[in-house]
C-alpha cells in the first residue's frame, strides 16, 4: 500500500489526522489566549512604584500619573505624630513593579483630630479614672480635692472649667480636670443654716464649710426649674458639729411657706 492510499483509506491514518488537527486547534487557541492575556496585562510595561508615604494625595496623583499609574484611597486612620491628610501606608510598597493603569492603594491620615466620647469616670477611683481617660486618648489635667466621705473618689468632671457630661465627643488629646474627694477629715466643723437658701447656692455654701451635698429631695419633682427651689429642711441640722467632708442631705421646695413653717418648728424645739 502506497502512502497516498494509506493516508486516505487507512483507519490509523484517520486517527493520526484527527490528533494532528486537535493539536493544531490547541495551538491556535493557546496562541490567541496568550496574545489576549499579554495585551490585557500589558506585559513588559511594569513601572516601579514610587515612595508615597508622607506625601499628600495631590502629590501622589502627579507622581503616579507620570508613570501611567493611579491611586485609590481605601481607608483613613489617625496618627497624632503625622500631619493631617498625608499618606501613611501604601500597597504595593515602594520599589514594587506594577502594570501601567493599575492602582496603588493608599491609607491616609485623618484630615482633622479624631473625636472621642468622654468615658463616665464619676464615682470611680482616681486611679481608675486616670486609666480610663488615657485608654480613650484623653489626659488628666488639674486635680482639685474637695471634702467628701469617699477618699480619692471622682466627684465631678470638667473641661475648660465647665462641667461636661459622659459620652460627649471631644478632640482626642484633650485635657480633663477632675474633682476628687479628699475623705472625711479629723477636724469638726459647724453645719451652716441652709434654710431658705436657693438650691443653686447650696453646694458653694457647704464647700466653704468643708462639707458636701448629700441626698437631694424634692417635694415636687422639678421640670427644668431647679433654680426656683429653696431649702426647707436639712439633715444634720444647722449648728451641729460634724467631721469635715460630711454629706448634708437637703429637702427642696418652691413653696416658701414650708421654709417659714420649718423655721418656726426649729424655734419651738430650741425653746423647749
Amino acid at each position: 500500500m502506497d502512502f497516498k492510499r494509506f493516508w486516505k483509506e487507512s483507519w490509523t491514518a484517520l486517527v493520526i489526522r484527527n490528533v494532528l488537527l486537535a493539536l493544531l486547534a490547541v495551538f491556535i487557541i493557546s496562541y490567541i489566549t496568550l496574545s489576549f492575556i499579554d495585551k490585557y496585562t500589558r506585559h513588559g510595561e511594569a513601572e516601579v512604584v514610587p515612595d508615597l508615604k508622607g506625601r499628600y494625595t495631590e502629590e501622589a496623583d502627579i507622581l503616579l500619573a507620570a508613570q501611567g499609574l493611579r491611586y485609590e484611597v481605601i481607608d483613613s486612620t489617625y496618627d497624632r505624630t503625622q500631619p493631617f491628610g498625608v499618606i501613611v501606608e501604601q500597597t504595593p510598597p515602594e520599589g514594587s513593579f506594577l502594570k501601567k493603569g493599575r492602582p496603588v492603594y493608599l491609607i491616609i491620615n485623618a484630615k482633622s483630630i479624631r473625636q472621642v466620647p468622654l468615658p463616665d469616670v464619676r464615682d470611680v477611683s482616681f486611679r481608675q479614672a486616670d486609666a480610663m481617660l488615657k485608654a480613650t486618648g484623653l489626659k488628666v489635667g488639674n486635680v482639685t480635692y474637695e471634702p467628701s466621705e469617699f477618699k480619692d473618689l471622682v466627684l465631678d468632671v470638667r473641661k475648660d472649667a465647665q462641667p461636661i457630661k459622659p459620652g460627649t465627643r471631644i478632640p482626642e488629646g484633650s485635657t480633663i480636670d477632675l474633682i476628687v474627694g479628699q475623705g472625711i477629715g479629723t477636724e469638726n466643723v459647724v453645719v451652716p443654716d441652709l434654710a431658705g437658701l436657693p438650691a443653686t447656692e447650696v453646694r458653694n455654701v457647704l464647700l466653704s464649710s468643708l462639707l458636701v451635698v448629700g441626698a437631694v429631695n424634692y417635694d415636687v419633682p422639678p421640670t427644668n426649674d431647679n433654680e426656683e427651689y429653696m431649702v426647707y429642711l436639712q439633715e444634720p441640722q444647722a449648728g451641729t458639729q460634724v467631721p469635715s467632708g460630711t454629706r448634708i442631705d437637703i429637702w427642696l421646695s418652691k413653696d416658701s411657706s414650708k421654709v417659714t413653717q420649718q423655721e418656726k418648728a426649729s424655734s419651738e424645739d430650741d425653746f423647749f
